[in-house]
């Protein structure tokens, strides 16, 4: 007698999938020890002068952090050197493009408890500005009342 098997339209989609995520799995399981990356959220604050950028870099001591300015990219690295395995104990890489509005030329950053500072200033070409308004008339006419000059 023919034996039958139950055949299943998805059967082999999922046996892929599984197969998949257990590879994807493994690789992440034969990573070193001692590599980690650092966190790569960052904070950006906006004020009419400028923005102030936020970069936590817990672990990094600011003489193993890397900027860089080329156009409008901003490129953020960091690592710290080789752990007793050869590897890097630590590492961080970010690029941002920052805005025409702000003015790379003028980035400052600074580095307090593991905390990277960056303010970019707003452009002065486009920060806002009063304009004097000059008077070209005779002399000045000021209304009093109901319509009457003075």
């Amino acid at each position: 007698m023919f034996g039958l098997t139950r055949f299943g339209p998805f059967d082999d989609i999922f046996s892929i999938q599984r197969d998949v995520d257990r590879t994807f799995k493994q690789f992440w399981n034969d990573l070193p020890a001692r590599t980690a990356a650092a966190r790569s959220d960052f904070q950006v604050t906006t004020a009419d002068d400028g923005w102030r950028i936020n970069v936590p870099l817990p672990g990094i001591a600011p003489q193993y952090i890397n900027l860089e300015v080329a156009g409008d990219t901003l490129s953020i690295r960091a690592q710290v050197p080789e752990g007793d395995k050869g590897a890097p104990v630590l590492r961080y890489e970010q690029t941002l493009t920052v805005p025409d509005f702000l003015d790379t030329g003028k980035l400052t950053a600074s580095h307090d408890h593991g905390m990277l500072q960056l303010t970019l200033p707003t452009r002065e070409s486009v920060k806002p500005r009063k304009i004097q308004i000059e008077s070209k008339g005779a002399e000045a006419k000021v209304l009093v009342g109901a319509g009457a000059a003075r």
